[in-house]
């Protein structure tokens, strides 16, 4: 969510490798605090999680965009399907992915109406292996959402990772602008 360290990461980049052929927009946080509904998440909460999840993306995308329009490129940005589906307990959360998901579309389009060669797509796990995944499903709703997920388990980290690596890849050469969404079938 730092200006100035995008723009030094990008002349990292650069002065190293010369260009810059993948983004990937994967930093975020669930919460600042404990609970996150709508009537119980005060306005430094909220903002707190769409600078991370929200303005570093749009930092990203916006960096990589001026880095790559000369030669193309793939940003990948991790969303969640909590951007895609109504979460009263995870309001801040859900809310920025939504956006990180309608920001990802506005980039991609952009980029291909100004003839960049830059795709930009998201990516939309459920529920993951992590400590952060098991954050998001408290234990005493864990059994219901495991049952709600037709694999009947959370997804393996490597998993999301190669739906990044496809994105990334020349066999996603005609995608931009798309939702993958990776949630054992929820």
């Amino acid at each position: 969510r730092d200006e100035l360290q995008w723009q030094t990461v990008m002349s990292e980049v650069h002065a190293a490798f010369g260009q810059l052929d993948i983004q990937v927009n994967n930093a975020g946080i669930l919460a600042l605090a404990g609970s996150q509904g709508v009537e119980d998440t005060d306005l430094e909460h909220w903002r707190g999680v769409q600078q991370v999840n929200v303005e570093g993306v749009y930092l990203g995308c916006r960096f990589a965009v001026e880095t790559m329009k000369q030669r193309g490129g793939s940003i990948i940005n991790l969303s969640s399907v909590a951007g895609l589906i109504g979460t009263p307990q995870l309001f801040a959360y859900g809310a920025s992915k939504g956006a990180v998901r309608q920001l990802t579309k506005s980039v991609a389009v952009h980029c291909g109406r100004s003839g960049y060669r830059i795709r930009c797509n998201s990516v939309h796990p459920g529920p993951v292996d992590t400590s952060m995944g098991h954050a998001s499903v408290p234990a005493d709703i864990r059994d219901d959402r495991l049952w709600r997920i037709p694999l009947g388990r959370f997804a393996e980290p490597r998993e999301i990772a190669n739906a990044v690596l496809f994105l990334a890849s020349d066999e996603s050469s005609f995608i931009t602008g798309t939702e993958l969404i990776v949630d054992g079938g929820a």
